[in-house]
């Protein structure tokens, strides 16, 4: 039985996809996408989305729907549904990948199907990728951290001034989903000194239409902060 390939597609840009990781999509028979459902019952894959836009057999491509809510009792059942649909295709004889935004490693939900998989005493194989605050970062030639200077990746914030006190104290941050705390954020965006440069971005690298970069507090501070969005802070 072949390993099941859990295979990171990087940040949305299809160029950004490594070559193994490139390698092992056009070898496998069956490719799994998370997706949501859309209000007229359709389902939305961004990973989908990426695996056409390089050419993959749409034959292969599987994406399954994944409910989107705090609660994740619906989402585990998902992913559940979806290794079902997986432990059953490889005991088939075929080649299996589920694909990952990012890198798989890193805040990722395939973390939950391989967990599952594993259960089942399936073997899989994990393809690293481009995560998107380090894509962010490259789009506008930011620095994330040099030197001795240590970086905290944060999901979620207390206060402003726990970001200001990390940035203080010589640390950079990368605030990633910061639509969950989008308060703080914007009261450290108020009281910062000018030595603290922010850097927001939107959805980079995915959409190139919806794509929205500013390092201008006053232009940050008018954003919704959507789901893809984050932030990289540090000594200016």
């Amino acid at each position: 039985m072949h390993p099941i390939s859990i295979i990171s597609l990087g940040p949305g840009d299809p160029e950004l996809i490594t070559l193994k990781g490139l390698r092992r999509l056009r070898q496998a028979d069956a490719i799994y996408c998370p997706a949501t459902v859309q209000p007229d019952g359709s389902l939305a894959s961004r990973a989908a989305d990426i695996l056409r836009a390089l050419d993959i057999d749409l034959a292969a491509i599987r994406p399954f729907p994944v409910a989107m809510r705090d609660d994740r009792a619906a989402a585990l059942a998902d992913y559940g549904a979806a290794v079902e649909r997986i432990a059953a295709e490889c005991a088939e004889g075929r080649r299996v990948a589920v694909t990952a935004e990012g890198d798989a490693g890193f805040y990722s939900s395939s973390g939950y199907v391989s967990a599952l998989l594993a259960e089942r005493g399936l073997s899989t194989e994990r393809i690293a990728g481009i995560p998107a605050f380090v894509a962010c970062a490259a789009s506008e030639g930011v620095v994330i951290a040099e030197q001795t200077e240590e970086t905290d990746i944060l999901t979620t914030l207390a206060s402003a001034d726990e970001l200001l006190g990390r940035v203080a104290a010589g640390r950079s941050v990368v605030l990633m989903k910061p639509s969950r705390y989008a308060s703080a954020v914007k009261e450290a965006l108020a009281q910062a000194p000018d030595g603290v440069a922010f850097h927001y971005f939107e959805h980079t690298g995915a959409d190139a239409e919806r794509a929205f970069y500013s390092c201008r507090r006053d232009a940050i501070l008018e954003r919704r902060f959507p789901y893809f969005s984050l932030l990289i802070v540090r000594r200016g």
